[in-house]
């Protein structure tokens, strides 16, 4: 057999075996982990963004992973910040690429074609950085109903919201610290924002304090594919004849 031929068959055999193992996850909704194991996930929503990057160094100063849910279609600066996310191990997810606000469009007859078109330009983005196409979304303002989970079930999507999360909010930083800090346990979704157009110093003075106490308590971050329990992004990689297959 070919070169060419071996890698057709190789992507007929192990590409819909792949889809196959995430999909049966699709339209999944979680809020939480399993807390049968001393870990937890630390999310981020809206960038990539000005706080990427030191974040990134934080991250990798404590030896954290992280799941980030990208918004928009990041610029070729952003884009750079993305790949050294994947790079370091850490988890692309899509937030849709306008952040539209649901609440208002829950009427739309078209809402579900909307969603769909909506998570295609960020789903391409991940793959150009990441080598994957993301299969884990997060809702803006973390809408969630039926239709909603009927759309990521259809577009091959997880849906994942967070235990707690309060960095936008106009609590003091003493405030919001109690609250993360009352909510790290094993399975928790911590929730943060590393986008949105400034240099958060509050979420990595937060994110600093939550991984600190987490060592102390003999937790450890994880991306969210670990914490649930979910298959990891399939990578692919391309033949000599142009066709993707999953790398190891």
């Amino acid at each position: 057999m070919g070169d060419k031929a071996f890698g057709a068959l190789l992507a007929c055999l192990l590409l819909p075996a792949a889809a196959a193992a995430q999909e049966d996850h699709a339209g999944r909704f979680y809020t939480s982990g399993p807390s049968t194991a001393p870990i937890f996930a630390l999310t981020y929503d809206d960038g990539p963004g000005a706080t990427t990057a030191p974040l990134l160094d934080l991250l990798s100063l404590r030896g954290a992973k992280a799941t980030f849910f990208i918004n928009g279609r990041p610029s070729a600066k952003r884009l750079k910040d993305l790949e050294r996310a994947c790079a370091d191990g850490h988890l692309a997810a899509n937030h849709t690429s306008s952040h539209k606000n649901y609440f208002k469009l829950a009427v739309d007859p078209d809402r579900e074609k909307l969603l769909a078109s909506e998570l295609e330009p960020t789903g391409k983005a991940i793959e150009k950085a990441c080598g994957y196409r993301p299969y884990i979304m997060r809702m803006p303002n973390g809408y969630s109903r039926d239709w909603v989970r009927k759309a990521a079930r259809e577009n091959g999507y997880v849906l994942v919201n967070w235990t707690y999360g309060s960095d936008w909010t106009k609590l003091s930083d003493e405030e919001m610290l109690a609250g993360y800090l009352k909510e790290l346990r094993p399975g928790a979704i911590l929730l943060f924002h590393d986008g949105g157009g400034k240099v958060r110093e509050r979420t990595l003075r937060l994110t600093e304090a939550v991984l600190a106490e987490a060592e102390k308590r003999g937790l450890r971050a994880v991306t969210l594919d670990e914490l649930l329990g979910l298959p990891a992004p399939v990578k692919a990689v391309k033949t000599g004849d142009g066709t993707s297959i999953p790398a190891e």
